[in-house]
């Protein structure tokens, strides 16, 4: 029988960085550089943050359906605060950060200039949060809708 590795599921405390300071035989699965993850080891959510559990899950599903070619635009947010800390990010794939009330703009923009450029194989996603959406953020989400642009 042939050794195996055990399956290790714990976020360590917040001074390993997301595991990216264990050496490989510590690291839990979820630091694995081979995994597919949108957003991996690195940010500063808390365990079970459900936002950052939301966002990887649609920009993973994103990632499979569109062959990995997705450009995600975040608005101003608790999630580009724990995911983008600089000099670095945690994010695994393209990544925009907007003001808090213009993902939906600016997601509109980066498609439109994709359209321009005669690229049809990458997909836009944008992200924003319940102000950015629905409160300072509606005009750019209408206008989004209205001229039917193919965002996510």
């Amino acid at each position: 029988m042939s050794a195996t590795r055990q399956v290790k599921f714990y976020q360590v405390g917040s001074h390993a960085a997301g595991n990216r300071l264990l050496g490989p035989e510590l690291q839990s699965d979820q630091a694995d550089p081979a995994r597919s993850n949108a957003l991996t080891s690195g940010h500063r959510a808390c365990q079970g943050c459900g936002e950052a559990l939301g966002a990887r899950y649609v920009l993973d599903a994103a990632q499979r359906a569109a062959g990995g070619k997705v450009i995600a635009v975040n608005a101003t947010g608790c999630l580009e605060v724990f995911s983008t800390p600089y000099p670095e990010t945690s994010w695994q794939l393209p990544w925009l950060h907007s003001l808090f009330g213009n993902a939906p703009a600016v997601a509109a923009g980066v498609a439109a200039a994709l359209r321009a450029k005669g690229r049809t194989d990458v997909r836009v996603v944008g992200q924003g949060g319940d102000g950015g959406s629905v409160d300072i953020g509606l005009g750019c989400l209408s206008g989004m809708f209205e001229r039917n642009d193919d965002v996510l």
